[in-house]
């Protein structure tokens, strides 16, 4: 399992954001603490032309679990906005509690090398020949991430 205790991952911001307001939504809670510098992964790029990205970097907010649910109740009165979380191994069993009261505003959990099996949510992309979790801003996490979006419809 790879050690995010690094300082430096807890400096920068806590939240960073990319993409359109009113439009779908992937709400990504990182425990690597990627985005070090005030934006999304350079991988992730592309889908902020058409969906937002909210990258939440758990080192760097140590109550991520207050500033998920303040995400996630920011969307409760926009009923258009379609939202998806995605997450890695050692957070998958905090944040599927955390949305679980928050079931009508998340259309699909995605994980990443989790480290259980979870029948609410969907594994987009596993570790191949590196330490698990692979990091989000992963290419393969990306290519993950749109595929089960566009099997979502």
């Amino acid at each position: 399992m790879r050690d995010f205790s690094e300082p430096a991952r807890a400096t920068g911001p806590g939240v960073v954001a990319d993409g359109p307001s009113g439009v779908a939504t992937i709400l990504v809670i990182d425990p690597a603490g990627e985005a070090l510098h005030n934006d999304i992964p350079a991988t992730w790029r592309p889908l902020a032309d058409t969906v937002r990205v909210v990258w939440l970097r758990v080192p760097a907010a140590p109550s991520w679990k207050s500033t998920v649910d303040k995400v996630l109740s920011m969307h409760r009165d926009d009923t258009s906005t379609q939202l998806d979380v995605v997450t890695s191994g050692p957070l998958a069993t905090d944040v599927l509690d955390l949305v679980r009261d928050h079931a009508d505003l998340v259309r699909s959990v995605l994980l990443v090398d989790p480290e259980a099996d979870f029948p609410s949510a969907r594994v987009i992309a596993r570790s191949q020949g590196t330490p698990p979790p692979l990091p989000l801003g992963h290419p393969d996490v990306v290519a993950g991430v749109l595929k089960a979006l566009d099997d979502l419809g």
